[in-house]
């Protein structure tokens, strides 16, 4: 059965305190108090805890907030493009998020909200983009859908090496991702191996 739908003032709550609770882990990290983001959402901490009843909880709706308010485009414009711009254009949301949001994914892995369940809503439309492209021979034939959150895993690995002064140097590494998918003189693989159920750490 779907969950009913809040009242217009129960959605207007919870919208409050999620944008209080995006702002307020951005800031303070997993550290960051129920109380704290009560007051920053100007409501009683009884009405936060009546919705999100954990610290958890909280960081996952934030977490699914931002899924959709930046993923869910970037996916669907990468959906209707050609499958090599739109396998690129997917992974460079992905990343950029990553960066972006780094605060709120700590909290989320130390919390233990950052799930595989929410992750493949991202991994298995790439992946489609990604049989999209071996079908026209854009990308190489030995692909497998689980490649793919290995391929995030190793760009967002990438992360830590740069200074503050170079946001974007992860996008060198895109790009070698992608060459690296081209079947032009592709080197044969070792045999894949299945993605076991994690919490995946960013």
């Amino acid at each position: 059965m779907s969950p009913q739908p809040l009242r217009a003032d129960a959605a207007r709550n919870a919208r409050r305190i999620i944008d209080a609770a995006h702002e307020v882990f951005t800031a303070g990290g997993v550290a960051a108090s129920m109380d704290d983001i009560a007051t920053a959402a100007g409501v009683g901490v009884a009405t936060l805890y009546r919705r999100f009843p954990h610290k958890q909880d909280l960081v996952r709706a934030v977490l699914e907030a931002r899924f959709d308010e930046v993923l869910a485009p970037a996916l669907a414009r990468a959906a209707s493009a050609p499958p090599r711009d739109g396998v690129y254009q997917a992974l460079s949301a992905a990343v950029a998020l990553a960066v972006a949001e780094r605060p709120l994914f700590t909290a989320a892995g130390d919390l233990g909200a950052l799930t595989m369940d929410l992750a493949r809503r991202f991994f298995s439309p790439v992946a489609a983009s990604v049989a999209a492209g071996q079908a026209t021979g854009v990308f190489r034939a030995d692909l497998v859908a689980d490649d793919v959150p290995r391929l995030v895993l190793m760009l967002v690995g990438t992360l830590p090496s740069f200074p503050p002064s170079v946001p974007d140097g992860w996008r060198r590494y895109l790009d070698l991702v992608m060459d690296a998918l081209s079947p032009v003189g592709a080197s044969e693989l070792a045999p894949p191996s299945a993605v076991a159920d994690h919490t995946p750490r960013i």
